[in-house]
């Protein structure tokens, strides 16, 4: 990724947001990115978003597993030492990632793996494969002409396989239906078919992630939690492999990676507030004292006669007005 790509969309975005706040900017920008990018990446990341129009002062970068983690820990008395998985399956990429609870209570990612190839709309492929060969089965001359239909058609197409995925998380049947030339040609998918069309991509889903935990030195039965998030995580067949490698959270709010960023960073900045009061409070101490030992020796030098050598310079003594120190820390 070149700076260059990432900001017009990021702009869009943020645009959006003053135009909704009335052009009221945020305190917070979170940008999230995957666990497997380099250092180098990341600060492409912040510099876009501060070329969009955003402060840079006010950018904070996350990662997508210590975002999803978080939300997927709410309400969880952290252990340190728990292991969280993350399998973000979305609609053009895989990202998997292992977690560790810090001793702190914070997070560590400990391994990460992604893959650019895989992800929904590799799905929404291997029905259209499906319904393409039923097709050439069963309507030989229709599935010739549906070759060289015009490009709608075959958007058309892949919009009636996207649709059809997407029904089979919560149905037993659904059907692909295509328009060539006024008449309609339909297939009814199984979710037996549907299954038994995406295994090879779910099978490279689940070796990922078992990749990932292997990294990390752990295996099955050491996870807590394996947090399943993404366009394609409600699909059963892969819900019930990723549940052999430990229990499962999916979410069904589809923002999660976006909540949890702001949530972590609600807390990061929670956190820093108690640290800086903790900090100031000793140092304000020490600063109370000196004040009153000044305010003790200004004192002193005020009741001193005129003639005393304490005022070396000459002049009339300086007079004092009181200091307020306001208690209320921000």
């Amino acid at each position: 990724m070149v700076v260059d790509d990432a900001v017009r969309p990021i702009e869009v975005v943020y645009e959006r947001t003053l135009a909704a706040h009335h052009g009221q900017r945020p305190k917070v920008v979170v940008l999230t990115h995957p666990d497997a990018w380099s250092e180098q990446q990341i600060r492409t990341l912040a510099d876009a978003g501060a070329r969009a129009g955003i402060d840079a002062r006010t950018i904070m970068t996350v990662s997508e597993a210590r975002a999803t983690v978080e939300y997927c820990t709410q309400g969880r008395t952290l252990r340190g030492g728990s292991v969280y998985a993350v399998c973000d399956f979305g609609g053009t990429s895989l990202d998997t990632a292992v977690v560790v609870v810090t001793e702190a209570g914070g997070f560590e990612v400990v391994a990460a793996r992604g893959d650019d190839t895989l992800g929904g709309r590799t799905l929404d492929a291997a029905v259209r494969r499906w319904a393409e060969g039923v097709f050439t089965t069963r309507e030989p001359g229709f599935a010739a002409q549906l070759q060289q239909a015009s490009l709608g058609v075959h958007r058309e197409f892949d919009e009636q396989a996207r649709r059809a995925k997407e029904a089979l998380t919560s149905e037993q049947t659904a059907t692909i239906a295509v328009t060539l030339d006024g008449s309609e040609h339909a297939a009814t998918l199984t979710r037996e078919e549907f299954d038994a069309a995406i295994t090879p991509h779910i099978d490279r889903v689940v070796e990922t992630m078992w990749g990932t935990l292997t990294d990390a030195g752990f295996g099955v039965g050491d996870l807590d939690v394996l947090c399943v998030t993404g366009g394609s995580a409600r699909i059963p067949l892969l819900r019930n492999r990723l549940a052999h490698l430990g229990p499962l959270a999916a979410p069904s709010d589809p923002a999660v990676v976006a909540e949890g960023a702001l949530i972590l960073a609600e807390n990061s900045r929670q956190s820093l507030r108690a640290r800086a009061i903790g900090w100031i409070r000793p140092v304000g101490i020490v600063v109370a004292s000196a004040l009153i030992v000044a305010g003790v020796a200004v004192a002193a030098v005020r009741g001193l006669p005129e003639n005393s050598s304490a005022r070396g310079d000459g002049t009339a003594p300086v007079s004092t007005e009181s200091t307020v120190v306001d208690g209320g820390w921000s």
